[in-house]
């Protein structure tokens, strides 16, 4: 049997958002602007679906020089127009206090094949529409940190005054 190991918070729901981002809007910097006018800094993003001009994502590949046996891809390019089936995410701080958010997709492209990956920040402009869901977390702070265990930055979880 495995060890499990676990780092998490406890959390309290706050607001629901609920919107569109409007064609031409990027879609990681929609919802960084939502996320600043709403002064939402602790949060998930249940759901956006909608179409996109062109997708742009990173993925993992194994690479065994790395410490958990993984690298993340160069850039891919999808060109539109695109499918939006599925998109979550977290909402969360870097040490330094900047809005950071994590968002990974399922999209498809015009011959209806299916992608994912770890969306990319200015490369996935809406085509008609970006609708969207996102919860507000309330007596928690998630921030991205460095994990020495990974490599990676990663988000970890806090109960409000326990960082």
């Amino acid at each position: 049997m495995k060890n499990i190991r676990i780092q998490s918070a406890v959390a309290h729901g706050g607001r629901q958002i609920i919107g569109r981002l409007l064609p031409g809007s990027d879609l990681m910097q929609g919802v960084a602007e939502l996320c600043r006018g709403h002064n939402i800094s602790c949060g998930i993003i249940v759901s956006i679906i909608g179409s996109l001009q062109r997708a742009e994502f990173i993925y993992p590949l194994p690479d065994r020089s790395n410490s958990i046996g993984v690298r993340y891809s160069d850039p891919m390019q999808i060109e539109g127009p695109i499918e939006l089936l599925s998109c979550q995410g977290t909402i969360g701080l870097t040490d330094e206090g900047e809005l950071n958010i994590h968002m990974h997709a399922l999209i498809s492209d015009p011959t209806m094949r299916v992608y994912g990956g770890h969306l990319v920040d200015n490369g996935n402009p809406v085509l008609g529409t970006g609708e969207f869901l996102i919860q507000e977390c309330h007596d928690a702070k998630i921030l991205r940190q460095h994990d020495e265990e990974t490599g990676f930055s990663m988000f970890n979880f806090y109960s409000q005054g326990s960082q």
